[in-house]
């Protein structure tokens, strides 16, 4: 048996309550007093299941099509065209199938690699891009397939409304955890590490033990926003330990943590896990952006989610190091690469 079927929520209905539906517009339209409730409603999410939808988020219905067909445009090149493009050092450009074992994180065994394909893409940095001239890692410039400009027109229209979007939430965050409502935003200045990913899930043997679309794993953002098309897939583990297919609510955005907000908050946010199994029969496709800090962050747990009793959990680290440790962990041509901090430790 399938470890979704096995362990799958037994009351749909209360476990889709579990994953409420935050309107945002007013707290964008600025309306008085309004910043406090969101935040209240952030933090009982976050504290209990890490997931909810953002509504009225301001991201345009066609910005989110343009971006679905784009994808699908893609992902529908010739393998070697794709492969022209194979992802990098920086983690940007084409991730065919079987290149990934993205359950590494303790949160699931994984012993098959990804059954799906991904198009990453970033900031779009021009050659002359000061980052790219030295060679910082992170920093690097985005591959597009030549002859095909509205696809990266439209690739990076979506990305730019993601990142608005993410960034105009981060005070709801922040007041979540009784901070300043500006608390967060110096660590997302100067292009914070931000990634797109154009996914696609081709019909897979179900059947097979221990085989995934995405195997269950926990993210490594500050914060990461999906998009879904109608065939489903997606499942979450409840603090249960049930898994659970949140349903698709036309014009919203999926909202979770990952191990960064976790961390900064000391555990008192929650990282889900979360994975992906294609029993539909027919393609899939998903889009997820991942918004994280700037690499020069350093990470330590605010001193609202600290005291005597509750010391830190996490020692501060580089943000760098961080995601490098985890590129290393799930990915296998980051595989043999170390961080800057362990190459420092050797010498």
């Amino acid at each position: 048996m399938h470890l979704f079927e096995q362990y799958r929520v037994r009351d749909y209905d209360a476990a889709a309550r579990l994953i409420p539906v935050i309107d945002y517009g007013p707290c964008f339209a600025g309306e008085p007093g309004v910043l406090d409730r969101v935040a209240a409603q952030v933090a009982h999410a976050c504290e209990n299941v890490g997931f909810f939808y953002a509504s009225n988020h301001g991201v345009p219905d066609d910005v989110v099509d343009r971006a679905f067909a784009a994808s699908r445009r893609f992902h529908a090149l010739p393998l070697d065209a794709k492969l022209a493009l194979k992802l990098n050092e920086n983690n940007i450009g084409y991730l065919p199938i079987n290149a990934s074992v993205q359950g590494a994180s303790g949160v699931h065994k994984a012993t098959r690699p990804n059954q799906n394909e991904s198009f990453f893409v970033s900031h779009d940095r021009g050659p002359e891009h000061p980052d790219v001239i030295a060679g910082k890692p992170l920093r690097g410039r985005n591959q597009w397939p030549a002859g095909l400009p509205e696809l990266r027109a439209d690739m990076m229209a979506y990305f730019a409304a993601l990142g608005a979007m993410c960034e105009r939430m981060l005070p709801s965050f922040a007041v979540a955890l009784d901070l300043d409502p500006d608390f967060f935003a110096p660590f997302f200045a100067n292009e914070p590490h931000a990634n797109l990913r154009f996914l696609h899930y081709p019909p897979q043997d179900t059947r097979a033990d221990n085989l995934f679309g995405q195997a269950p794993h926990t993210d490594n953002s500050f914060m990461t926003a999906l998009a879904r098309t109608d065939v489903p897939g997606l499942a979450v583990r409840l603090s249960s330990g049930e898994w659970f297919a949140p349903p698709i609510i036309p014009g919203t955005f999926l909202i979770n943590l990952g191990n960064i907000m976790r961390r900064w908050s000391n555990d008192r946010f929650l990282s889900t896990p979360h994975g992906v199994l294609n029993e539909s029969g027919a393609d899939r496709y998903s889009i997820a952006y991942f918004h994280s800090p700037n690499p020069d962050a350093v990470i330590e747990c605010v001193p609202t989610c600290v005291s005597a009793e509750n010391p830190p959990h996490y020692p501060p680290a580089v943000y760098r190091d961080l995601v490098l440790e985890f590129y290393r962990a799930n990915y296998f041509h980051q595989k043999g690469h170390r961080s800057e901090a362990a190459a420092q430790a050797a010498e």
